[in-house]
């Protein structure tokens, strides 16, 4: 079952996740409903903070439609400027010109534990960027000016109180409040 996305500024999105060191059936548990909050959003990527887990491990979408997962990633390397189109699902109905590198060099763990390392540039290299910020305690509106920044966080506090009074209205028949689901 997909879970819930948490919505920004909630503090699990603002602080530094931790990581990783049990490769077993949780680990696979966690990635599965990420990778189905990630579909059910229409994403392109998903941090574990983003559905309430603050643990080091993200779903990376690549071009061609497909994700990988990376666990505990370090940034080893950013190459040249660019600024790019962003949106995020905790952060959602909001699209800002983005401050960042053009390519990148990280190692991560995959869901068994082995270690990788890859070179990305365009595309993957702005998804990697935006996952591992996420797992660093930060969104893409911390990179944005203060007054945008403030605009949104004004519009995402009222999307807060809204959702929280959508839960309490909801019969208590146990079906999801699927309200609370964002893109």
């Amino acid at each position: 079952m997909a879970r819930d996305i948490v919505i920004w500024p909630h503090k699990v999105l603002t602080t530094s996740t931790q990581p990783v060191t049990d490769f077993g059936p949780a680990l696979e548990k966690l990635l599965e409903e990420m990778a189905e909050a990630m579909a059910e959003a229409k994403g392109i990527g998903i941090a574990a903070n983003q559905v309430g887990e603050p643990l080091r491990v993200a779903i990376v979408g690549r071009e061609d439609g497909t994700s990988f997962e990376i666990v505990n990633p370090q940034m080893l390397s950013k190459q040249g400027d660019t600024k790019l189109e962003e949106g995020c699902l905790s952060v959602p109905d909001v699209w800002e010109k983005c401050p960042r590198v053009e390519r990148v060099k990280v190692r991560y763990q995959d869901k068994k534990g082995e270690w990788h390392e890859l070179e990305a540039e365009g595309r993957l290299a702005h998804v990697l960027q935006h996952e591992i910020d996420h797992l660093d305690g930060h969104v893409f509106v911390d990179h944005l000016s203060s007054l945008k920044r403030g605009l949104i966080l004004e519009r995402m506090r009222k999307l807060q109180k809204s959702m929280a009074r959508r839960k309490e209205e909801a019969p208590a028949s146990g079906r999801d409040d699927k309200g609370s689901k964002r893109s």
